[in-house]
């Protein structure tokens, strides 16, 4: 099965996160408003893969063939180079072990809940599906 590998130290010990989001209410709209202020983002792990483009770029030397590395990237994962390891851009969250049956986005969101990039991707997909709904 699938792998995340723990990093050291953790986010909260490095500074990425400027206080606890826990300490808010959990009320969405809160929380959404909380999330949306500049200075409240986390900084980003590696900033140089910000752009999708520059995340597919590492993937030259992808072995597997049954996850596209579109979809990693999708998903604000880079390849690092060894085996099938690949680190998300924004929290640094890294995932190895893929399995034909996975999805980058749930796998990612599955080891590392707590994502902005992820976060932010549900959000649009959510936002994306009402929005059609109200369409048809």
């Amino acid at each position: 099965s699938l792998h995340s590998i723990a990093l050291s130290p953790s986010l909260e010990q490095v500074g990425y996160f400027s206080g606890s989001f826990s300490s808010f209410p959990q009320d969405p709209v809160t929380t959404r408003a909380v999330e949306d202020l500049p200075f409240l983002s986390p900084k980003l792990h590696n900033p140089s893969m910000r752009t999708e483009d520059a995340r597919l770029r590492t993937f030259h030397s992808w072995p597997l063939t049954f996850l596209s590395p579109t979809d990693l990237a999708k998903a604000g994962l880079y390849y690092l180079g060894t085996a099938d390891k690949v680190a998300c851009f924004t929290c640094g969250g890294q995932l190895c072990n893929w399995e034909p049956k996975d999805n980058a986005v749930s796998e990612h969101r599955r080891h590392y809940p707590n994502c902005p990039f992820v976060e932010n991707l549900i959000r649009d997909q959510q936002s994306f599906n009402v929005s059609n709904v109200s369409m048809q």
